[in-house]
């Protein structure tokens, strides 16, 4: 019986990894075939795995003892002396076999450019890798992919990768998440491909799917809005999160993609998905994905959280905005504001949050569209509620042209703290609510 101590504990790939002093990949490589023993929090091959130093150490003696009878004859010191002597040993045979080879190193993704229809990899010294034609006579420039490449940027408005070289798999080598995208229209725009380090195609996903929603049937044109490549469950490969939207209508579709390419997860939103982030809302140790954007039955912002383990279903909707087989939403809460009197008289018939961050001190900051700013604890109580420079000017220019009759002030901001709702698995109310299901 191990001894569970928190410096016996190793809780994640990472640092068993960091343990025994190799990669993500070879610790899933030993556990497959040479019986390392780690331990899994549920029943599901990718639940939280741990492990103990004491059942890691005497597994090492016995596995690599049988086959070096040195190191079988050795003084017992820790893992990481084990593997200076042994990695000193493949530096050795490694850098004999490149120096035979011309020393020849791995060349790998570092830069783009866009080439007609063509995606160009280049490495680090800007020398091109490999090259694929996406059939698209008008794709995008480079300059639109250096705009969108490997982070949201966050100026005015959110913009999500649609260009990604990072990691994916946990293999060592560098991998391209792509989104084709056009300049004259949508059309061809629901694709994202993963690329390995010397172009051959790892996988694809094609968002979006055909759905009856009231009275109407919306087509399977989705066009990818963009993509984050994060790791949701701590075992050193990176989950793909999509946003996509029908073209040119309003289902949205949230969509977790794993490293081998298989969907785990999707949700279907009434309106678009414009932001989202990863943090940890509920103090439970791990990340929740929090997303911000607008809900057309509602005419206003939301702003939804999920258990990354566990994102199914669909925005609680009505009428002809709840769309046949999509079952409720797995969301841990779901909160929706009112439309302002701004957006109406400047004829927007929706409105709603455009960007959002954690602040230091552990508020959600959700800003919308005319720059009215909410802030939210992490029990999801509105704690303040401000009027930006932009909502002001905003607000003074539509008064005095006669289109508002609204008067800023505690009293206006109070109306839209009053018109927040939640979801609280059955109904919208005005009371903090997380989703009862």
């Amino acid at each position: 019986m191990s001894e569970f101590s928190r410096d016996n504990l190793l809780r994640s790939w990472k640092e068993i990894a960091a343990y025994l002093g190799c990669d993500v990949r070879t610790c899933h490589r030993w556990e497959g075939q040479r019986g390392m023993p780690v331990h899994r929090a549920g029943a599901e091959t990718k639940s939280p795995v741990f492990a103990y130093r004491d059942e890691l150490d005497r597994w090492f003696r016995e596995t690599f003892t049988a086959t070096n009878q040195r190191a079988a004859e050795a003084p017992r010191f820790h893992a990481w002396g084990r593997w200076a002597a042994v990695a000193g040993v493949l530096l050795a045979i490694a850098g004999g076999i490149l120096f035979s080879l011309g020393k020849r190193v791995r060349r790998q993704p570092a830069g783009f450019a866009i080439d007609g229809s063509f995606l160009v990899v280049l490495d680090k010294q800007k020398r091109e890798l490999w090259r694929r034609d996406t059939g698209l006579e008008d794709l995008r420039s480079g300059d639109f992919y250096r705009d969108n490449f490997q982070m949201t940027h966050r100026d005015q408005s959110p913009t999500f990768p649609s260009l990604v070289i990072k990691d994916v798999n946990g293999d060592g080598d560098a991998e391209v998440v792509f989104a084709p995208r056009r300049e004259r229209d949508q059309t061809g725009e629901g694709w994202i491909y993963c690329y390995d380090r010397t172009g051959g195609k790892l996988w694809h996903f094609h968002g979006g799917e055909e759905l009856r929603c009231g009275l109407t049937t919306y087509s399977p044109d989705y066009r990818i809005a963009g993509f984050v490549c994060h790791d949701l469950n701590s075992d050193g490969r990176l989950e793909t999160v999509a946003v996509s939207y029908h073209a040119p209508d309003w289902p949205c579709q949230l969509a977790v993609i794993d490293a081998t390419g298989n969907v785990t997860g999707q949700f279907w939103n009434a309106g678009y998905i414009i932001d989202l982030l990863f943090a940890d809302i509920n103090g439970d140790g791990r990340e929740e994905l929090v997303v911000c954007g607008v809900n057309n039955e509602y005419q206003g912002g939301f702003l939804s959280g999920f258990d990354t383990r566990k994102i199914g279903g669909g925005s609680p909707q009505s009428g002809d905005y709840a769309c046949r087989g999509i079952g409720p939403g797995t969301e841990l809460f779901y909160v929706t504001i009112p439309q302002t009197d701004i957006s109406r008289a400047r004829g927007e018939w929706i409105s709603g949050f455009r960007h959002m961050a954690v602040t230091e001190n552990g508020w959600i900051q959700a800003t919308t569209s005319e720059s009215l700013v909410y802030y939210f604890d992490f029990g999801l109580k509105c704690v303040q509620l401000t009027d930006g420079h932009g909502f002001k000017m905003l607000h003074q220019e539509l008064a005095a042209a006669g289109k508002i009759k609204s008067v800023l002030g505690p009293a206006y901001l109070a109306q839209f703290r009053q018109g927040i709702r939640y979801w609280n698995g059955s109904a919208m109310v005005p009371e903090v609510s997380m989703n009862g299901r």
